[in-house]
C-alpha cells in the first residue's frame, strides 16, 4: 500500500512536472522562433536595402546593371541567403548564385514567389524555394523613375525553407530539451526525498500498529515534526497509551472481581461448614451474618451490572422533570443518621426553582454514592456541603467535604473500576471500589460531565452537571 502510494506520488509528479516543462518548452520555442523570424526578416530587409542602395548608386552613376551578378554574389557571401534581381516582368535578371540565374520564377498565392532552380550536387536536384516577397524587397529605378528590377532574398539551404529550422532555433530547442530533462530529473529526486520524509513516519506508524495488533501494546512512535504527520504520531501514541491502560484495566478486572467475591464467599463457606459440623448454632445471629454476606454479593453483582449497562449505553433511564432540592434532601436523609452520630454537619443549598431532566432513581443513586463517599472520608466533626447552580442550560451540583483529600497522583484514577485509595483494600475504607465508576457512567448517561478537585488534608469536591429541565 505504501509503495503504491509512493508510486502514485512519483507518477503524479512526473505528469505534473512533465506537462509543465513541455508546455514551457513549447511556448519558449515558439516565442524564440517568432522572435528569430522577425529578427531574420529585419536582417534580410537591411541586407536588401544595402544592396539596393549600391545598385541604385551604380545606376545613377551610369554604370547600369551589367555586372549585377558579381555585385550580388559579393554582397551575399556574408549572409545566409541568396540575392535575386527580378526584372520588370518577374524574370531573373541577376542572382548571387549561378544556379539561380537560370531559375524559373512562378508567382504563387498572395505575395509569394516560387523559384525553381537546378542545382548539381553529385546529381541533378530540382529545389523549390519559396520566397515571400513583401517587406523584404527593394526596387531598382533609373533616373526617370522607371522600374528596372526588384531585389529579393532567397534561402541558401536546399529544400523548402518554410519547413527548415534555423541553427539558432535548433540550439535553443536542444538546450530547452536538456533543461527540461534536468529539471524533470531534479523533480524526481526531490519527490523521492519528500516521499521518503513523508511516508517514512507513516511506515513506522503502520509497523507499530501491526505490532500492537499482534499484542505488543507498548508500541510508541517517535514524533519528529510539528506538521500533520507529527499530529498523527501524537494521536497514535495517545491512542496506544489509552489502549494499553484499558487493556491493563481489563486484565485486572477478573482479579478484582475475584478479590471482591472471595471475602463474602469465604465467609459464607466457613459459616455453612461450621453449621454442618455443628460448630456453629443455627441461631438468629448466624442467619443475620449469612444474610449480610449475601447482600454484599448481591450489591456487588448489581453494581457490576449497572456499570456494564451504563458503559455500553444500554442503561434504561426514566427521565422527567425533577426538582433538584427534593432529590438532594432525599439523598441527605440516607446519611443523616450516620452523620449525626459522628458530629458531621450537613448543609445543602439549592433553589426551589432549579429543576433537572433526569431519572429520579439514578440521580438519587449518584447523590447517595457521592455523599456516602464524602462521609466515609470526613473525620468526626467535619462538614459536607451540597450546592447547585444554573450553568449554560445545565445545573452544576457540587458535593464538597472536609476530609483527608486525594493526592495528585490518585486523582486521575478515582473513577476507575475497583480503584480505592487505600492500598490495603480493607473493606472498612469503602465498598468494592465501584461507586465512583458507576457515578461517572450515570452522569454521562444523562448527558452531563463530572470532575473532582482535591488537596490532601483539605477535603475533596466532586462537581457534576445534569441538563436543566
Amino acid at each position: 500500500m505504501l509503495r503504491s502510494l509512493r508510486a502514485r506520488l512519483l507518477l503524479l509528479t512526473v505528469f505534473v512536472a512533465g506537462t509543465a516543462l513541455v508546455a514551457v518548452a513549447l511556448a519558449s520555442r515558439r516565442a524564440v522562433s517568432i522572435e528569430y523570424g522577425q529578427l531574420e526578416m529585419r536582417d534580410r530587409a537591411t541586407q536588401i536595402r544595402g544592396a539596393a542602395e549600391i545598385l541604385n548608386e551604380r545606376v545613377r552613376r551610369g554604370e547600369g546593371l551589367a555586372d549585377a551578378d558579381a555585385v550580388l554574389e559579393r554582397l551575399a557571401s556574408a549572409s545566409e541567403g541568396e540575392l535575386l534581381l527580378l526584372g520588370p516582368e518577374g524574370e531573373v535578371a541577376a542572382a548571387s548564385s549561378p544556379a539561380l540565374r537560370s531559375a524559373r520564377v512562378e508567382r504563387g498565392p498572395g505575395d509569394r514567389l516560387e523559384i525553381v532552380a537546378q542545382v548539381r550536387k553529385g546529381g541533378t536536384l530540382f529545389l523549390n524555394r519559396t520566397v515571400l516577397v513583401g517587406s523584404a524587397r527593394e526596387e531598382i529605378r533609373d533616373g526617370s523613375g522607371a522600374l528596372l528590377g526588384t531585389l529579393v532574398h532567397a534561402p541558401r539551404s536546399a529544400g523548402d525553407r518554410k519547413d527548415a529550422e534555423p541553427p539558432f532555433v535548433r540550439t535553443v530547442t536542444r538546450w530547452l530539451l536538456l533543461s527540461a530533462l534536468g529539471s524533470g530529473a531534479l523533480a524526481l529526486v526531490l519527490t523521492l526525498a519528500l516521499s521518503r520524509r513523508i511516508l517514512g513516519p507513516v511506515e513506522s506508524l503502520t509497523a507499530a500498529a501491526r505490532r500492537m495488533g499482534a499484542g505488543d501494546l507498548s508500541q510508541r512512535v517517535r514524533v519528529s515534526s510539528a506538521d500533520e504527520i507529527g499530529e498523527l504520531a501524537r494521536a497514535f501514541n495517545a491512542m496506544a497509551e489509552a489502549v494499553e491502560r484499558n487493556e491493563a484495566l481489563r486484565r485486572n478486572l477478573v482479579s478484582d472481581v475475584a478479590h471482591e467475591l472471595r471475602t463474602p464467599l469465604t465467609n459464607l463457606r466457613g459459616q455453612i461448614e461450621a453449621l454442618e459440623d455443628g460448630l456453629l448454632a443455627p441461631g438468629a445471629d448466624t442467619l443475620r451474618s449469612l444474610h449480610e454476606e449475601v447482600l454484599i454479593l448481591s450489591r456487588l453483582v448489581n453494581d457490576l451490572q449497572d456499570l456494564a449497562l451504563a458503559e455500553a449505553g444500554q442503561l434504561p433511564l426514566h427521565r422527567g422533570r425533577l426538582v433538584l432540592s427534593e432529590a438532594i434532601e432525599g439523598a441527605l436523609a440516607s446519611i443523616r443518621a450516620g452523620a449525626a452520630e459522628r458530629g458531621v454537619l450537613l448543609h445543602a443549598e439549592a433553589g426551589p426553582e432549579l429543576a433537572v431532566d433526569a431519572d429520579r432513581e439514578r440521580l438519587g443513586q449518584v447523590l447517595r454514592n457521592l455523599l456516602a463517599n464524602a462521609l466515609t472520608h470526613t473525620p468526626d466533626g467535619g462538614r459536607i456541603e451540597v450546592t447547585a447552580r444554573a450553568e449554560n442550560g445545565s445545573v452544576a451540583i457540587r458535593v464538597q467535604d472536609t476530609g483527608v483529600g486525594i493526592s495528585a497522583e490518585q486523582l486521575p484514577r478515582v473513577f476507575d473500576r475497583f480503584y480505592r485509595a487505600d492500598s490495603s483494600r480493607a473493606r472498612a475504607s469503602g465498598g468494592a471500589g465501584l461507586g465512583l465508576a458507576i457515578v461517572k457512567q450515570l452522569v454521562i448517561a444523562h448527558g452531563g460531565t463530572i470532575g473532582v478537585e482535591s488537596e490532601p488534608g483539605r477535603g475533596a469536591a466532586f462537581t457534576f452537571t445534569i441538563p436543566r429541565a
